[in-house]
């Protein structure tokens, strides 16, 4: 008899399949037409399999990209918090953008999970579940932000539209990164710098001479 451990390995470990298995295709060139029966083929596995793991493909996009952003919001807990706010979120906002750049496979997932409608379509516990994503990074950021303030190295102004100005220049970045999407060429290592340097300039409080 399989043991109750095993039963939920063996669920977690085909489960792990079916996504790895829709990301190489979500990746391709013909992303947008993948269908659940060529997810199973990939995973070789019955397409039934599928739907006992997921109710249907914005689910495994979903799934996906709650892995990738989760994955982020890890990357950026770990990085150490230190004396000096400008330096801490210059590099929250630079390794945020190497992640980025090291997962370009999920580009065509936070593409897609961004369109208008998908929330709708998602069920009640993955709609809670980005929600409370959106509110774990929200008050991570808030808190970089609202140190600088404090110590007087970043202009006092509306916590939203920091927020609404970092996301904008954020996500332009990532589409940069990501290829193709803008006009400019520009090596990644030094376009990342450049913007996360300007990133921090645009928050810094002015400076008075006396």
């Amino acid at each position: 008899m399989v043991s109750s451990e095993r039963k939920i390995r063996e669920f977690e470990r085909r489960e792990q399949e079916i996504l790895s298995a829709a990301l190489k295709l979500f990746s391709g060139e013909r992303w947008e037409s993948v269908t659940v029966t060529q997810i199973a083929k990939e995973a070789d596995i019955g397409k039934g399999t599928v739907y006992k793991h997921f109710a249907s493909k914005d689910e495994i996009y979903a799934r996906l990209a709650l892995d990738f952003f989760n994955g982020l919001l890890q990357r950026c807990r770990q990085i150490p918090t230190g004396d000096n706010p400008v330096v801490n979120l210059r590099d929250a906002f630079r390794d945020a953008l190497h992640y980025h750049l090291e997962h370009q496979q999920y580009s065509n997932v936070r593409q897609y999970v961004f369109r208008a409608g998908f929330w709708e379509r998602l069920s009640k516990s993955y709609v809670v579940a980005f929600e409370k994503l959106d509110a774990e990074f929200g008050a991570w950021a808030n808190e970089h932000i609202e140190r600088g303030m404090k110590a007087g190295v970043f202009r006092i102004q509306a916590l939203q539209n920091v927020r609404m100005g970092l996301d904008a220049l954020f996500n332009g970045a990532v589409n940069q990164l990501w290829g193709n999407r803008c006009w400019m060429k520009v090596d990644p290592q030094v376009y990342i710098e450049q913007i996360a340097d300007f990133a921090i300039n645009s928050l810094k409080a002015e400076q008075v001479n006396k």
